[in-house]
């Protein structure tokens, strides 16, 4: 009798294990998938889980900023960066005229999938990775890419040939895409040869500070603003980063959307140097020099 006894305390020990376990995959937190390429892609999470994660659509600055496996993004359908996840996994989950589209996420996060429209864009000329109508998105064949957003070809970096004349194959956030370069070529009176991050370069008229020719000093960075709208125009400035766990902005500038600006009144019209004015970026957001667009 007493092996009976101690085989149905053993089988009432392991019948639990299954659950016990299954219950640990639910709740164990999803890691971003790995794309074909080696890009780390974020999946699609359900309402539980996107609720369990204390910076789901709050604003960020960088990817280190969102628990994972969510990514940093800028929406350009509301103008905010946010933490999120991938809103779709294929186009059958889309609108008509719509694809279902990786997007490169700030500061090495993982890609998100988007529902985007199949726009009007050609390539090179700039674009939004997440546009709001089809003037803003690219045409069929190309995708939004590389740093400012450019509308372009995928292309294979050992591969010769691949990208037309004017362009260059460049490794990007999202995949290697065809990017515009004007270093050999130069540019018109008024406009310089801007460089952009991951890669590429346009001719441009430079607001700001022209960093890229005049170094920032040590502890600040030369950013490099521009919207697809103005595709002739970019704002530079040495960027100061700002926000919780960082120093405290220099005097005369207030911190807004993670960067310090310099402080104006909107009685002060002409405070803000030429391709700038004062404004809010939103209520509730300090007065700052912003680029005029």
């Amino acid at each position: 009798m007493r092996w009976r006894v101690v085989l149905g305390g053993l089988v009432g020990l392991l019948l639990p294990l299954p659950l016990i376990f299954l219950l640990s995959a639910l709740l164990q937190p999803k890691q971003p998938e790995m794309h074909h390429e080696g890009k780390r892609v974020s999946p699609v999470l359900d309402t539980e889980e996107r609720t369990r994660r204390e910076t789901y659509r709050r604003e960020c600055g960088t990817s280190q900023e969102c628990e994972p496996p969510l990514g940093c993004v800028f929406d350009a359908r509301i103008s905010a960066w946010y933490c999120t996840d991938s809103q779709c996994a294929t186009d059958a989950e889309c609108l008509e005229d719509q694809r279902c589209q990786r997007i490169a996420t700030e500061g090495d996060g993982p890609l998100v999938r988007f529902c985007v429209p199949v726009g009007r864009r050609k390539e090179g000329e700039r674009c939004y990775e997440l546009p709001g109508t089809k003037d803003a998105a690219c045409a069929a064949g190309l995708v939004c890419a590389g740093q400012g957003g450019w509308c372009a070809r995928p292309c294979g970096l050992d591969v010769s040939g691949t990208c037309p004349e004017g362009f260059s194959c460049v490794g990007t956030a999202l995949e290697p895409v065809c990017l515009p370069t004007c270093e050999e070529k130069g540019c018109p009176t008024g406009q310089q040869c801007v460089r952009h991050e991951e890669g590429g370069s346009a001719c441009a008229e430079v607001y700001g500070t022209p960093c890229q020719q005049t170094p920032c000093p040590e502890t600040q960075e030369c950013d490099v603003d521009q919207i697809p709208e103005q595709p002739g125009k970019v704002w530079m400035v040495c960027r100061e980063r700002c926000g919780e766990g960082l120093p405290a902005c220099s005097e005369g500038k207030v911190c807004d959307g993670w960067r310090c600006k310099p402080a104006c009144t909107p009685q002060e019209a002409t405070g803000c140097g030429e391709g700038y004015r004062c404004e809010k970026r939103r209520p509730g957001r300090p007065y700052a020099c912003q680029p005029d667009w």
